[in-house]
């Protein structure tokens, strides 16, 4: 029976590098050439329909079975029958099987199994932010948007007030800072996330999203800063690396941005930067 596994699972790895490609390549890298391990770390990211093709490409008829063999193999739960009706009676080598056989060699292989699982639920995030992200913080700040009622929303009124602001003086000013690098070339690009407010603020949010303090609720977005860890982590967010010099900048900037907002009329209120994270920032 192991040989006939052991030649199933070659299919399977030789169909898995054709498929996956770099993923499957770099994954057998990163696992000691373990099947077992990389084929479960891709099938978690790949898409449904990505993994099963690997598998019924992988399967051959029963007839390519001995009898014995076979019943050994399906009474011991190492080989699956693809679903497809067009792929009635091929069967592949699963991972119950290819557990089976890399078990033998790796005694340490379901710890190996269970921590990538667990990682993909939840692992350490290296909160850093992309510059555009602190564009979009920076852009909630100066229209004080700190809670559901007073979210900031693109409108077609605003939009192209919004969005020169956005990638002028806001971006401008952050890049002369030092906390942010130019996009502008990814603007000239014409790529889609960067052709408008709405698209900018629906596509550029990633770590952002999981922080918890940015909340995007139906194009309408807001800051939630409730305790003063919530306050501390967002600075931390905005400067890290940089210094005191950097966060006065920072604050002077959206002041004076924030009042030329507020003179030519795009924020309805007079700016006034929210008491409690101006003393964190300046801290």
């Amino acid at each position: 029976m192991d040989k006939e596994l052991s030649d199933l699972k070659k299919i399977l790895q030789s169909n898995f590098i054709e498929i996956g490609n770099k993923d499957s390549v770099n994954a057998l890298k990163n696992n000691d050439e373990s099947l077992f391990l990389s084929i479960t770390e891709c099938g978690l990211k790949w898409q449904k329909k990505k993994i099963e093709s690997l598998f019924e490409v992988s399967s051959i008829n029963v007839d390519d079975f001995e009898s014995e063999v076979f019943k050994k193999c399906i009474e011991s739960e190492y080989i699956s029958e693809c679903l497809k009706p067009s792929k009635k009676n091929f069967y592949f080598i699963n991972l119950s099987g290819l557990y089976y056989l890399e078990s033998k060699k790796n005694k340490n292989l379901k710890n190996l199994v269970v921590k990538k699982l667990q990682d993909n639920f939840y692992q350490e995030v290296r909160w850093v932010l992309k510059d555009e992200e602190k564009l979009i913080v920076s852009l909630l700040i100066v229209f004080n948007a700190f809670n559901e009622e007073k979210a900031f929303e693109i409108t077609t009124k605003n939009e192209t007030k919004i969005w020169e602001f956005m990638k002028e003086d806001l971006s401008e000013g952050l890049v002369e800072i030092g906390i942010c690098k130019s996009f502008q070339d990814k603007i000239d690009a014409k790529s889609t996330k960067y052709a408008s407010g709405k698209n900018f603020l629906s596509g550029q949010p990633s770590l952002l999203s999981r922080t918890g303090l940015f909340i995007p609720n139906n194009g309408r977005y807001y800051l939630e800063l409730i305790a003063d860890a919530d306050y501390d982590f967002l600075v931390s967010l905005l400067f890290d690396g940089f210094g005191y010099s950097e966060k006065l900048a920072y604050v002077e900037l959206l002041e004076k941005l924030g009042r030329e907002l507020f003179m030519k009329s795009i924020l309805e209120d007079i700016f006034d930067f929210n008491d409690k994270l101006r003393s964190k920032i300046l801290h």
